[in-house]
């Protein structure tokens, strides 16, 4: 596929798939997140929701102790 001059190219999204620990199977919406123990596991976003589950991503950074 070649570009026109100008235009800015885009960047293809991609499907991941991941384990979601908490219904235990995989799915293409699960993201990492933090469980109570602070334990990171991936979650799906049906589960994420249920669960109230925070991205890892939307988290702040902590310094290590």
């Amino acid at each position: 596929m070649q570009e026109k001059s100008g235009e800015v190219p885009t960047i293809p999204e991609t499907a991941g798939i991941a384990w979601c620990a908490w219904h235990e199977s995989y799915s293409n919406t699960a993201r990492l997140v933090r469980d109570s123990s602070g334990a990171r596991l991936f979650a799906c976003s049906s589960c994420r929701e249920a669960y109230d589950l925070s991205l890892v991503a939307d988290q702040p950074c902590t310094p290590a102790s």
